[in-house]
């Protein structure tokens, strides 16, 4: 290439000139004025990305959770089941003095005591002195183990009776959920 001639030399001028101009825009001038922008909205493109990201695992997990939020609200109601309000206790003391009925079991003290208050249920003792034979009070026992309510019996004394018969002292323990503790049924958001 020969730089006398004129048209080599406008040609060198030109990409010179090119060069000069291309360094200023990307070293000088806007791009490094622009460069903390475009970091700064990349990195948040990023972040959205992310969210994106784990939005979409959760509702791909939605119907998952869902049946098990539907499993939970069965459980929960058949655990109330189990654990009367203090409204539904004389009903529940009902159904343990016709248990002993069907047994055969003479009833000689049926004493409720006071509410004792734990931290998430309260307790409610129930004396119970009985006077039968020794097979009906295994069904006696059988028949409150079977219903629908939680009763404890944790202390059994049996004394010889009258006629070969026994009797038995009988301290039960039915439980009831802490008024504080109560969960109202409450929908899901969406």
């Amino acid at each position: 290439m020969n730089l006398k001639e004129q048209k080599n030399q406008k040609l060198l001028m030109f990409f010179v000139i090119l060069i000069i101009v291309l360094i200023v825009f990307f070293f000088v001038w806007p791009y490094k004025a622009n460069k903390k922008e475009i970091e700064q909205i990349t990195v948040y493109r990023d972040s959205l990305q992310t969210e994106v990201q784990k939005a979409e695992a959760a509702r791909a997990r939605l119907p998952e959770l869902q049946a098990k939020i539907a499993r939970l609200e069965i459980e929960w109601e058949k655990a109330k089941e189990m654990l009367p309000k203090a409204k539904e206790i004389p009903s529940l003391i009902q159904q343990i003095s016709n248990s002993g009925t069907k047994a055969g079991v003479s009833f000689l003290l049926f004493k409720p005591s006071g509410i004792i208050a734990r931290p998430n249920y309260s307790e409610i003792p129930v004396q119970i002195k009985v006077s039968c034979g020794y097979h009906q009070l295994g069904e006696f026992l059988s028949n409150v183990g079977n219903l629908a309510r939680i009763v404890n019996v944790p202390n059994i004394k049996i004394k010889t009776g009258k006629e070969r018969s026994i009797q038995a002292d009988l301290s039960t323990i039915t439980y009831t959920v802490a008024k504080q503790k109560e969960v109202k049924n409450v929908p899901p958001r969406n």
